[in-house]
């Protein structure tokens, strides 16, 4: 029975940390789409109008031209890049999140 009580307890810390990891907001809800997008210097922008779109497209599971969505700050693309696309409340407190300045501005 103790056995019993133990791994159940392994399953609860596991599925404790994953949940903390994952899908705790690491920031309050701001206004702003739901999405921003990762520099390869590391800042965080605003979307212009065109990512907004893209990002709103339905895609199947198994279209390539979806876009890579980063589950944490810190993840690097298939690419081995930091940029991309993250989810707004998944950025750290701590990441300035500035406004496009340009919508021409090139993404590197």
């Amino acid at each position: 029975m103790t056995i019993i009580f133990i791994i159940l307890g392994i399953i609860a810390i596991v599925g404790l940390i994953v949940y903390l990891r994952y899908f705790i907001p690491l920031r309050p809800k701001e206004p702003g789409f739901e999405y921003v997008y990762v520099n390869e210097d590391g800042t965080v922008s605003e979307l212009d109008e065109k990512d907004v779109e893209y990002l709103k497209t339905e895609f199947s599971p198994a279209d390539g031209a979806r876009p890579y969505i980063k589950n944490h700050y810190k993840e690097l693309t298939p690419d081995r890049k930091i940029s991309g696309f993250i989810l707004r409340y998944r950025v750290p407190k701590k990441i300035e999140i500035k406004p496009l300045k340009n919508p021409q501005d090139y993404r590197h």
